[in-house]
């Protein structure tokens, strides 16, 4: 056994809800001597009211020496792991405890719970099961003795006065004396953020590496889609991790995230994602239609997806009050996701205490690229967050001290969108060095046709302008991010003979060449090369793409 937590105190003090808050959020097993009682007292053909329980309970000390509550609580543990946890509700008079603390083999820890009587007093009095005759507190109170009261109060671990204390302050503050919290330096998170204007390929990045990780989770909105080719065919993402169809990783929606309900269940839906693998943050903003109509004017200025994102979250701000902003626990059909009441099972803070405690793996991925960012992108041609490293930690509420690994992705030719509506006069964002998929095409060796038609964008289908790189940016987006790992997608950019390669010597001398220049100008590895993207015919099904040369994996530290 590795631990049994005893409970004292006062009725009323909350020890059944500690016990209760034990079991649920840290895996205890609870023992409940009030239900071990009646259980007694039917073996016995005897009443299980309260009175009558009590009185069973002094019989037992009588019969036992006030031996029961161990005896019980030793044969529960003798049925559960070696590495299980007990704990015990409610521990009544000294001797009882006495019996625990004599068993070198049963480590226990002992919390008083008190605080003052007309408080204690009140709750008691406002229980929806309270006795209809209203039985007087002081005679319910099972603490009769003074020498019990003061046995308790120098023997516990760990003291906490509940009239000032509701039950999750003294989850908190007992979890922190059981060691139960995570401690600050673990590092157990992993980031992938796009390095220039979005359209890296981060979605099958993600996809490839999603089945290391016990946690997936996103940040963003539905202006952003991630495709992905994975065993069951090609698919979009907007709102869940790329690769959630097929990895069996707990999903967790950020508090950042922006939703629009009917695109988000036809999502979960269609990826078959139930309330056992997916969270979704009650403090998610709601997109309205609203919001899409009035991103109209966006659209055709600066080439907007006119997702509503944008607008949605700008009401956030504006509209603090007023009444008009709907969030994820707002919406009656999230609730399998998000939870009823606090502390909502969605709570994305909740879920990543889980696996720090755990030491579970967790990967967050980005959203949009780099330069997008609207801090530190040109502006007016950016989007409605930052899209940096640092952005997306704070839009998912992960502290840059449990950071592990930063990937960086980029492409050799990076993009934007098409200008809105094919108006030279307006502009979707500069490219320093602008040129055709069809002049790239023919310069490395692929079918032009093939290229126009697969470069359009994943959420509005719209055509894209292409650049050569621009290593003044991707030197600005190292800054910014710190990559420790750089994953260059599309070599087959920089020539189509990568199409073949399946290790990095096979990569012509010249994209070798590049990679050695960006691994310089970064000063960080090119971990990951992904070589083409298997789309429609011509892939034939080969989703092996991806030259992995790292030297960790999201088990190794």
């Amino acid at each position: 056994m590795d631990q049994v937590v005893l409970i004292s105190g006062h009725l009323g003090a909350g020890k059944s809800g500690l016990a209760r808050l034990l079991e649920e959020e840290f895996e205890y097993h609870r023992f409940s001597s009030s239900d071990f009682l009646k259980q007694e007292a039917t073996r016995r053909g005897l009443r299980a009211d309260r009175r009558s329980l009590q009185g069973l309970g002094d019989l037992l000390d009588i019969e036992t020496g006030d031996q029961w509550l161990y005896q019980a609580v030793r044969q529960r543990a003798q049925t559960l792991a070696p590495a299980a946890r007990i704990v015990v509700d409610s521990v009544r008079t000294r001797k009882q405890l006495d019996h625990f603390r004599k068993d070198h083999y049963l480590p226990c820890l002992h919390v008083h719970l008190f605080g003052k009587t007309l408080a204690l007093q009140k709750r008691f009095d406002q229980r929806p099961n309270h006795d209809a005759d209203h039985e007087e507190y002081v005679k319910a109170d099972l603490i009769k003795s003074e020498q019990d009261i003061e046995g308790f109060k120098n023997d516990a671990d760990l003291r906490v006065n509940t009239t000032r204390n509701d039950s999750r302050d003294t989850l908190a503050r007992l979890a922190a004396s059981l060691g139960l919290v995570s401690a600050p330096d673990v590092r157990c998170v992993d980031v992938l953020v796009g390095g220039q204007y979005g359209s890296e390929g981060k979605g099958h990045v993600v996809a490839y590496l999603a089945k290391e990780y016990d946690v997936l989770i996103r940040v963003g909105g539905p202006n952003a889609g991630h495709t992905v080719l994975g065993p069951t065919g090609q698919y979009t993402y907007h709102y869940l991790p790329s690769g959630s169809k097929d990895a069996k990783a707990k999903l967790l929606l950020g508090p950042g995230m922006t939703i629009f309900v009917p695109g988000l269940l036809e999502e979960i839906e269609q990826c078959g994602v139930g309330p056992d693998r997916l969270f979704i943050d009650p403090q998610a903003m709601i997109i309205e239609q609203f919001d899409k109509d009035n991103e109209a004017g966006v659209k055709k200025s600066i080439a907007s997806t006119a997702s509503g994102s944008g607008a949605a979250s700008a009401r956030r701000i504006t509209d603090r009050g007023l009444g008009s902003v709907r969030l994820a626990r707002d919406v009656p059909e999230l609730r399998p996701y998000v939870g009823e009441a606090e502390p909502y099972r969605g709570s994305t803070s909740r879920q990543l205490e889980i696996a720090y405690r755990k030491r579970h793996s967790v990967f967050l991925e980005g959203t949009q690229g780099s330069g997008l960012s609207i801090f530190h992108g040109r502006y007016p041609h950016v989007t409605s967050r930052d899209t940096n490293v640092a952005g997306c930690l704070a839009e998912a509420g992960i502290s840059p001290s449990r950071v592990r690994r930063i990937l960086m992705l980029v492409r050799p030719t990076p993009i934007r969108v098409a200008n809105p509506d094919g108006n030279q006069g307006a502009s979707s964002g500069r490219l320093k060095h602008e040129t055709t998929f069809r002049d790239i095409a023919l310069e490395v060796g692929l079918d032009p046709d093939e290229l126009e038609m697969n470069e359009k964008t994943s959420t509005t289908k719209r055509n894209r302008r292409v650049g050569w790189f621009e290593w003044e940016q991707f030197r600005s987006a190292c800054a910014l991010n710190a990559p420790t790992d750089i994953v260059l997608a599309f070599a087959d950019y920089v020539s189509a003979k990568n199409r073949e390669a399946r290790r990095f010597e096979q990569l012509t001398p010249e994209t070798i060449k590049f990679v050695e220049e960006l691994e310089r100008v970064a000063q960080a590895s090119v971990s990951l090369i992904n070589t083409r993207f298997p789309r429609g015919p011509e892939a034939d099904g080969d989703i092996r793409t991806i030259i992995d040369r790292r030297n960790w994996t999201a088990r190794t530290s």
